[in-house]
């Protein structure tokens, strides 16, 4: 998907509104590890697109096409009601389950989405406690106030908010402070770097009561580096490959 293939991307943002429009995208659970509460089940929420000539369409790639075709609310309420319809069937089984549903900028910079989230929830008659709601930074720093607005009401209805993709810059840490989101995912970008980047900002998060989510740990050797820095969630190919559903759980010791 390339903006050298105009016709391509139309042919997939039309088949892409169809999918929307006729409930035929398919979730992806990509189980996160709790390093202290192993046995806690935390999902984080993508989807995926099948083609009728078989290819398969990721999430990260649905996002951009959504950004595109100004279809980025209908995706973002696709992920909503999929995921409180997760959640519910989870609080059964555990009633510390979490799902982290991430969310585009067109729902942060939308004064009603707060409320319409709320009704939601309700309307599925679901518990928001577990529910996280992630943006990236990218996002939130376009427009602090109204990104402030978004989460500052979601965090009055006990909903939980991410700031996702996080960065070293310095910026990134005064955004964490004036957003007092609960949890933060680095960058998968910043796992390449220098491990002392990746202790400090950990240092900071914790100082700040926040968690840190370690995305896309695909090695061995990542594990005991994260979880060495005191990460408080891990998730990527090693640690367990995306489910079709929320049957797995991690064992309660974790060797």
């Amino acid at each position: 998907m390339t903006h050298s293939a105009p016709e391509h991307n139309i042919k997939l943002m039309r088949l892409m509104k169809q999918a929307i429009d006729d409930d035929l995208l398919a979730p992806d659970f990509h189980p996160v590890l709790q390093t202290r509460f192993p046995d806690r089940k935390t999902y984080l929420l993508h989807c995926h697109l099948k083609t009728p000539t078989g290819q398969r369409i990721p999430y990260k790639s649905l996002r951009k096409l959504a950004g595109m075709s100004n279809m980025a609310s209908a995706l973002d309420r696709w992920m909503i009601k999929t995921g409180l319809q997760t959640l519910k069937r989870m609080h059964l089984e555990q009633p510390e389950a979490n799902i982290i549903i991430p969310q585009s900028i067109a729902s942060l910079h939308n004064p009603e989405y707060p409320h319409w989230l709320d009704r939601q929830s309700s309307r599925e008659d679901v518990s928001t406690r577990g529910l996280v709601i992630s943006f990236r930074l990218s996002q939130i720093a376009k427009n602090l106030k109204a990104s402030r607005n978004c989460i500052a009401a979601l965090h009055q209805l006990d909903i939980s908010t991410m700031i996702d993709s996080f960065s070293e810059h310095p910026a990134a840490i005064k955004i964490l402070k004036a957003m007092s989101s609960r949890y933060m995912s680095v960058s998968p970008g910043l796992l390449g770097t220098d491990d002392d980047v990746i202790k400090r900002i950990i240092n900071v998060c914790h100082r700040r009561s926040v968690l840190i989510l370690l995305p896309d740990i695909n090695r061995a050797e990542d594990v005991n580096l994260c979880w060495s820095h005191g990460a408080d969630l891990l998730e990527g190919s090693y640690i367990h490959p995306a489910t079709k559903d929320t049957d797995f759980a991690f064992s309660p010791v974790v060797v």
